[in-house]
């Protein structure tokens, strides 16, 4: 129970992104579960390590490294879960590239998975 709560608040944060965001996109429901799961594991498992293993960098940037290690999350996860993308987006009339559409979609789901933990 511990594990699946978080798949299910992954998943659909991935969702409604994919709804609301044309530039997140998934083939169908079973990638879309993928992604949810892949997303929980690296978040679980990679991220403790990878924030343990850059420190010193993250003490130096004043904790600012971090959204650079949630993009590479994410970015992992694009690249492990075939059928799901997160394209570059235009935001305003601007266009921004890859690294800036994953750090917006990367904060959205963080504000939607706390609000997402607080309903739950």
């Amino acid at each position: 129970m511990q594990l699946l709560k978080p798949i299910i608040s992954s998943g659909l944060t991935l969702f409604l992104l994919a709804y609301f965001l044309p530039t997140v996109s998934y083939m169908n429901w079973t990638t879309l579960a993928l992604a949810a799961v892949v997303l929980t594991l690296l978040n679980k498992v990679a991220r403790p390590v990878l924030k343990i293993l850059f420190l010193p960098i993250n003490i130096v940037t004043l904790g600012l490294f971090s959204v650079v290690l949630n993009v590479a999350l994410l970015w992992l996860v694009t690249y492990l879960v075939p059928g799901f993308h997160i394209y570059a987006m235009t935001l305003f009339g601007v266009k921004f590239n890859e690294f800036f559409s994953l750090l917006i979609v990367s904060s959205l789901i963080g504000l939607f998975q706390s609000f997402l933990g607080f309903l739950l």
